[in-house]
């Protein structure tokens, strides 16, 4: 989830943050799904910042509110994609471990990377290349368990970038039955707006 100061139209990215929210906990009324775990990465910092599962968020309001904070756009924070990525590429190799059969990956950021300090950041130029020091692709791809990859919020200009960047992922979700999709911020508010649900792309 993209918490740092370079979220385009922030205040509007919010509430389908939220949407996604809802429907994590929403999967509380499911016996399947109720005790499925939840890693939330924080772009900005590179790590995770909140682990659960949507019965806690259920059950515990001041866990949810937890989750909710650690979502929210902070105007002074950078944005670290390599270590939101490389942190990613961690947590699915510990869940592979563990012997999770089905991951979903939900990714909400308009991918644009920052150095540090960026408190007084003034330009930014875009687009804005991926960053050189991430393996990306590999993150995404670096567990047989996933089973869809759904990344929102991505500005106009960033997917025609990422789009290209993505080619090997796109190629290797057609080769293992991957859901892979890019969204930019049209079609996220669509697709959210819908009733987006990731976890049932195999019912």
């Amino acid at each position: 989830m993209d918490d740092s100061g370079v979220l385009i139209e922030a205040e509007q990215a919010s509430h389908y943050k939220m949407a996604i929210l809802a429907y994590l906990k929403r999967l509380a009324r499911r016996r399947t799904e109720a005790h499925a775990q939840i890693d939330l990465i924080s772009t900005s910092y590179g790590r995770t910042v909140w682990s659960g599962t949507p019965l806690e968020l259920r059950r515990h309001p001041a866990r949810a509110q937890d989750l909710v904070e650690k979502t929210r756009s902070e105007p002074t924070r950078c944005n670290n994609l390599p270590g939101a990525f490389d942190e990613l590429k961690r947590n699915l190799a510990a869940l592979e471990r563990q012997g999770t059969s089905e991951i979903h990956v939900l990714i909400f950021s308009s991918l644009v990377h920052t150095p540090r300090p960026c408190a007084d950041l003034k330009t930014l130029a875009l687009p804005q290349l991926p960053p050189e020091n991430s393996d990306i692709n590999g993150a995404l791809t670096a567990s047989e368990g996933v089973r869809s990859i759904s990344i929102f919020w991505v500005s106009p200009h960033r997917r025609r970038v990422y789009e290209e960047h993505f080619a090997k992922t796109f190629a290797w979700a057609d080769a293992n039955s991957v859901h892979f999709d890019l969204f930019d911020e049209v079609r996220t508010k669509n697709k959210l707006r819908e009733g987006f649900a990731p976890l049932e792309v195999r019912r």
